[in-house]
């Protein structure tokens, strides 16, 4: 026992000898810092200088409503009332448009008869001014003596070329009646018919019928012109059954003048014979 115990003292102390001591870290070398580079850092921005007025503050846009930017109604509703029932008079509502943008015919009505009527009253004081001027009264008729076979689609008459009839309804086929009445100066004056007219058995052979005439105004005197314009053809006609057939286009026109009606106590005006 004593030889171990010896043993042991002694082995314990060569064994804390031998003991590998604990090596130390190396300490860490210190890496040299390179001077930085001024010369490419852009130069420092001077801190803004304050302003000793103080800011205004921007009021805060409120969101937007859902509301509509005019209201219906006539007042405008506090709290909680809507724009449309605030109170006050409602917005009288527009008049409702015609569908599909027709024209007003009343409208075009009213206008059509006022242009007419001014028309009308232009011609009176024509006529009246004429009348005052010029001694010489003149009366024009047209017929159209075979409108049995032709219809005469449309007709006119100038006088020293101004229009003073025009008809598109085939009146001159009806019946012999003045065409124009008015007042002219003495002396020499042209007159033009024109006749166009479409063939009732086949519509579509035309003609037109233009002659021109002069004519001669007395003074103090009424001058009556009566035109008869005629077609006594037959192609419209002839030409289902044989392939031929003819114009027969003409005019016969007769002048006269007569006395003034009131030289010869006449209320009437002076008429031309037919």
């Amino acid at each position: 026992m004593r030889i171990r115990t010896v043993l042991l003292i002694v082995l314990v102390p060569a064994l804390a000898i031998a003991a590998p001591k604990p090596r130390k870290k190396p300490a860490k070398k210190a890496i040299p810092v390179k001077p930085a580079d001024t010369s490419s850092e852009p130069a420092p921005t001077p801190d803004p200088v304050p302003d000793p007025k103080p800011a205004a503050t921007t009021p805060t846009t409120p969101p937007p409503s859902m509301a509509p930017a005019t209201p219906v109604g006539g007042g405008a509703g506090s709290g909680g009332g809507s724009g449309a029932g605030g109170g006050g008079g409602d917005k009288p509502e527009a008049p409702a448009e015609k569908p599909g943008n027709e024209p007003d015919v009343d409208t075009l009505r009213q206008e059509y008869l006022s242009l007419r009527d001014e028309l009308f009253k232009s011609r009176a004081r024509a006529n009246a001014v004429a009348s005052a001027l010029y001694s010489t009264r003149i009366q024009v008729k047209l017929t159209y003596t075979t409108a049995r076979y032709y219809s005469p689609a449309k007709a006119s008459i100038r006088l020293d070329g101004a229009s003073v009839y025009e008809n598109a309804t085939g009146a001159i086929g009806g019946d012999d009646g003045v065409r124009f009445d008015g007042y002219v100066a003495p002396g020499r004056h042209v007159l033009t018919f024109r006749v166009e007219a479409t063939g009732k058995d086949d519509d579509s052979f035309t003609s037109v019928n233009e002659t021109q005439i002069v004519v001669k105004a007395v003074a103090g005197k009424d001058l009556i012109v009566a035109a008869k314009a005629r077609d006594g053809g037959d192609i419209a006609y002839e030409w289902k059954r044989k392939e031929r057939g003819s114009y027969g286009l003409g005019l016969d026109v007769s002048v006269k003048t007569v006395a003034r009606a009131a030289e010869t106590g006449d209320t009437k005006p002076a008429k031309g014979k037919k």
